[in-house]
């Protein structure tokens, strides 16, 4: 009888040269030297009898059989996780473990509404939250890394789902003495030739496409002056003078002394709130959690099946 010598870190290894298309990429990602690693994904070959990846001087890619071995590596790899995540629980005592990742926008919106009702709801369910951009989200989902997310609804591979929750308003955050900060509200052309502080498209695309969109209509390009990643920063450096920005209404409530906010005037002002997970989790923490966030939120009809990227 056939008994495989495969273990959890030979499919680890393979996700992420699959992900990464790159071994050193790769190696520095599992935090570990290629030579090793490339070992490891020959041995794994030489145990499955078949060829994973193609090689060549410039790229990696992989191969029919690579595919295919792909998506069965990450159902592993996912069951392998929820299965420590379920033993930790029932060490701890709890029932259910959620690990949570929330877009930094949202602690002042959706994400503390949502985690009053499912905690009220489901007190057993221990839930662990970390602060992600939306790109780090679906990272981390894809990887199993996080079970739910809270973020800005982005094109995703068919291993997810994105569920919009709702839509949020989008307002300018100025200076305080800044010229404009006297209007009720602001317009795009208001804007010519204003110094913008904003975060890189890699972190949301959607939301920035959107967002610079208003702005090509108008005929503007935007003079970008500064670029951070998380919208707290993005705030401060506001405060500091650097420039204004344009974010969810829901920043108003941080209350950032040296920051006006005033409306924005465009009638495409506002940016989707959604929750993500993996179309495979079947886990009692997630159902329970998107079933929280649909009665929260209104929304049950507008699910949003993830497309490809």
């Amino acid at each position: 009888m056939y008994r495989s010598k495969i273990e959890l870190r030979h499919l680890r290894y393979f996700v992420a040269v699959s992900e990464e298309l790159h071994f050193g990429r790769a190696a520095a990602r599992l935090h570990m030297s290629q030579p090793p690693l490339s070992q490891q994904i020959r041995s794994l070959e030489t145990e499955l009898g078949l060829t994973l990846f193609r090689r060549t001087n410039r790229r990696v890619e992989l191969t029919s059989a690579g595919i295919a071995f792909l998506e069965g590596a990450r159902r592993t790899l996912e069951s392998a996780n929820q299965t420590v995540r379920d033993a930790r629980s029932a060490d701890s005592g709890e029932t259910e473990e959620l690990v949570l990742g929330f877009v930094d926008s949202s602690i002042y919106g959706y994400m503390p509404a949502v985690l009053r009702a499912f905690r009220k709801q489901h007190p057993s369910v221990r839930v662990n939250i970390r602060a992600l951009t939306s790109a780090e989200q679906v990272e981390k989902l894809e990887r199993g890394e996080i079970q739910v997310g809270i973020l800005r609804p982005l094109r995703v591979s068919s291993r997810l789902v994105i569920e919009e929750l709702g839509r949020e308003h989008l307002v300018v955050a100025l200076p305080k003495g800044h010229r404009l900060a006297s209007r009720k509200e602001i317009g795009i052309p208001d804007l010519r030739d204003e110094p913008l502080v904003f975060f890189k498209r890699e972190f949301a695309p959607a939301v920035y496409d959107r967002i610079m969109g208003m702005f090509h209509r108008d005929g503007q390009l935007p003079h970008i002056a500064q670029e951070a990643g998380e919208q707290h920063t993005i705030i401060g450096l506001v405060a500091a003078g650097l420039g204004y920005s344009i974010t969810a209404e829901g920043m108003r409530d941080w209350g950032t002394e040296g920051v006006a906010y005033r409306p924005l005037a465009h009638t495409n002002a506002w940016v989707p709130i959604g929750v993500a997970w993996r179309r495979t989790d079947r886990s009692n923490a997630v159902q329970w959690f998107v079933k929280t966030a649909r009665e929260l939120s209104g929304t049950t009809s507008k699910k949003k099946a993830a497309g490809p990227r």
